[in-house]
């Protein structure tokens, strides 16, 4: 009886420790040539260490931006892309963060996505 209790508290104690962001959404919808795109990417509010990192490889002359909303530390972190996308092509898209978890360690998250851009 006693290695049950200690395997359920083992148990609950490591459900406890591991923590993830939640971002939205799980897959971005498919961007079309000439049409108005516009999606917004979300991060669950937290406080983030050192702020977001994002990139992509969306180009310039895509006909598509990209956007980070969220300045001060604790607020709702939302990348923006819109624009109307100029030619088709796969596009890369990365967010990485680092925040605090309830006991004092750190959760790191990494989150990549593909924009598809079709005819």
């Amino acid at each position: 009886m006693k290695i049950k209790s200690l395997c359920l508290l083992i148990s609950m104690f490591l459900m406890a420790c591991t923590q993830e962001i939640l971002i939205t959404p799980k897959v971005l919808p498919n961007a079309v040539v000439g049409q108005y795109y516009d999606t917004k990417i979300e991060i669950e509010k937290v406080t983030l260490i050192d702020g977001l990192y994002f990139d992509s490889t969306i180009a310039k002359n895509s006909g598509l931006s990209i956007s980070h909303v969220g300045v001060v530390p604790y607020s709702d972190h939302t990348i923006i892309i819109r624009g109307i996308p100029t030619q088709t092509g796969t596009y890369h898209i990365v967010l990485e963060g680092v925040t605090r978890d309830a006991y004092g360690g750190n959760i790191h998250f990494r989150k990549e996505y593909d924009l598809v851009v079709v005819k």
